[in-house]
């Protein structure tokens, strides 16, 4: 067991290093070279960023013993941002500012409607342990819907971008190699104050971390700068890695008698959002809270309608046939998650939008009041 959960963690910490360190400055450049506009290249980085989940629910969804795993990661990570990273963005904005800082009601609201709304229509769905194409079109058609009733939502320009870009925080490896010292020279995109200029030269100086060698190695002398080529072998890593790590859970599964979708909706979520409790602890630090919960929704809502859709209706389209499968516990564990997030969404608006310690320690205990309700349904 052991052997299986270090194997699976450490494949997930180089995945998310691969996704913050070289997808996300490879989809740049593709935005710079392709002149696109602030919010084309707002969609290309939601895209971009959501390759790792989008490549998981693909291959789950080729063995019909897989697809609760698919389902489980990504809905999971949603319920793991809902209560931790809030959780944790509450106490650190009071630990380092003494007092609570405060998020967006319009935003907010309108994130979590949607959300709501894709996590009902998500419960239907999976009522009847079958998945149709015109079930997955309309989940998938969702997302369209949701950026033109953002667009027309939207007072500025530039809030379009904070729904749906991740790479405005400090990437993992400078997480790896962080001290605490070193807090107050860092801004929130991570770069020294004063020394924006000097970026490429900080890069350059910087060690990589020994805990991630081999990934760093790997993929420094294989990943090109030419942003096309690079994005295709980035893209075929995702799908390597993606597949490690389902292989071990294939041998997790068997050898322990869990569901797929238990370790999807638990164990999957921990590792596959070490990069987002960075974001919620360096966002309370500089009080960029409403960025990171435009952020942390946003990219969840992508991952619900597109991940979700658009895999489902790709491998119906192949097979020719509706999406079967035999996991009882999914249906009960959407309910448990939409009272979670509704729960989550009250006690936010019990605390006047506040990020209290209070309400930080009430997140993270529902979570851990999840974590033992899926562990109890096994």
């Amino acid at each position: 067991m052991i052997i299986l959960s270090a194997l699976f963690f450490y494949v997930l910490s180089g995945q998310t290093y691969l996704s913050n360190d070289y997808l996300m400055p490879c989809l740049e450049s593709l935005s710079t070279k392709w002149h696109l506009s602030e919010t084309g290249t707002g969609i290309l980085m939601a895209l971009g960023m959501s390759i790792p989940e989008l490549t998981t629910n693909i291959l789950s969804c080729f063995k019909s013993s897989r697809i609760g795993y698919g389902f489980g990661a990504i809905v999971g990570s949603g319920v793991f941002d809902f209560t931790v990273c809030f959780g944790l963005m509450s106490l650190f904005s009071n630990y380092y500012h003494k007092r609570a800082l405060r998020m967006n009601l319009k935003a907010l609201m309108r994130d979590i409607y949607v959300y709501l709304l894709t996590l009902l229509f998500l419960t239907f769905v999976f009522w009847d342990y079958e998945i149709s194409l015109t079930e997955a079109l309309i989940l998938t058609l969702f997302y369209p819907s949701y950026l033109l009733y953002s667009l027309v939502q939207m007072e500025q320009k530039d809030d379009f971008q904070l729904s749906h870009q991740k790479h405005h925080f400090p990437t993992l490896l400078q997480f790896l190699d962080f001290h605490p010292e070193q807090a107050e020279d860092l801004d929130v995109d991570g770069k020294e104050i004063g020394q924006e200029n000097q970026q490429e030269q900080v890069q350059e100086e910087q060690q990589p971390s020994k805990i991630l060698l081999p990934f760093t190695l790997l993929f420094k002398f294989t990943i090109p700068k030419h942003p096309e080529l690079a994005f295709i072998i980035i893209s075929f890593y995702c799908f390597l890695t993606v597949n490690v790590t389902m292989t071990v859970v294939d041998e997790f599964v068997e050898q322990f008698s869990v569901s797929p979708a238990f370790v999807g909706l638990t164990i999957a979520s921990w590792g596959g959002n070490i990069q987002d409790i960075l974001n919620a602890s360096l966002a309370a630090k500089n009080k960029k809270t409403e960025l990171a919960t435009s952020s942390i929704i946003g990219s969840q809502i992508m991952n619900l309608q597109i991940c979700l859709g658009f895999p489902w209706v790709l491998t119906m389209l192949i097979w020719q046939r509706n999406i079967t499968f035999y996991d009882e516990t999914i249906s009960q564990s959407m309910l448990a998650i939409m009272t979670v997030v509704l729960t989550s969404f009250f006690l936010m608006l019990q605390q006047k939008l506040r990020l209290t310690y209070k309400l930080g320690v009430m997140l993270l205990s529902i979570y851990l009041l999840y974590f033992i309700y899926e562990l109890l349904q096994q």
